[in-house]
């Protein structure tokens, strides 16, 4: 999430914000990628992670590391399209009178900023949710290694296809505890701020 956020924001701060050649052919693209399914993000990862692959030298392919990847491929799009949407829905006569004002051009990257902010949040949410949700990713890249790379997604999975049943819909409620906790503390700091 950190990697996709320091990437992803900036990203999409620029794609809504600025005007360049081409920009069509990129939001095209991000919205596009939104859509890809987990398994084939995981099966792209696994193919340059592979021992044959191009980073296989690296030792990625069954760690933590690797899924962080793959978790990243995942997330990057959801946070670049979702701000971008935001910048692009901001009124337009913000600059003009930010500018009849004074402001400087830090001033008016802040304010810009500062009015987008929940929807920042909110893309951050969205994207957080996506990748603790997410199975096919961490089954293909971690392999679903107990005590190594074994993920709360890939246990309810494992537990349910064994007919665990009961301990399946512990992890899940776990799970679900910690989507609510964390939430709670998003909200919480949304509000103080």
């Amino acid at each position: 999430m950190m990697i996709s956020l320091v990437v992803g924001l900036p990203c999409g701060f620029l794609l809504g914000y600025a005007r360049f050649p081409g920009q069509k052919i990129v939001r095209t693209l991000v919205n596009t990628l939104l859509s890809l399914p987990t398994v084939f993000i995981g099966l792209m990862v696994y193919a340059f992670l592979t021992r044959h692959g191009p980073l296989g030298n690296w030792g990625l392919l069954f760690s933590l590391s690797g899924i962080a990847i793959g978790q990243t491929i995942l997330a990057l799009p959801i946070v670049v399209a979702l701000v971008a949407s935001a910048v692009e829905s901001l009124d337009p006569n913000l600059n003009l009178t930010l500018i009849s004002l004074g402001a400087n051009r830090k001033q008016i990257l802040f304010t810009t900023l500062k009015e987008v902010q929940f929807s920042i949040v909110a893309a951050s949410m969205t994207a957080y949710g996506r990748v603790m949700t997410e199975v096919g990713i961490s089954m293909m890249i971690g392999g679903n290694i107990k005590w190594y790379t074994r993920t709360m997604t890939t246990a309810i999975a494992l537990e349910t296809n064994q007919g665990n049943f009961s301990t399946g819909i512990a992890l899940g409620l776990v799970l679900m505890f910690i989507a609510l906790l964390t939430n709670h503390v998003v909200s919480f700091l949304s509000d103080r701020a």
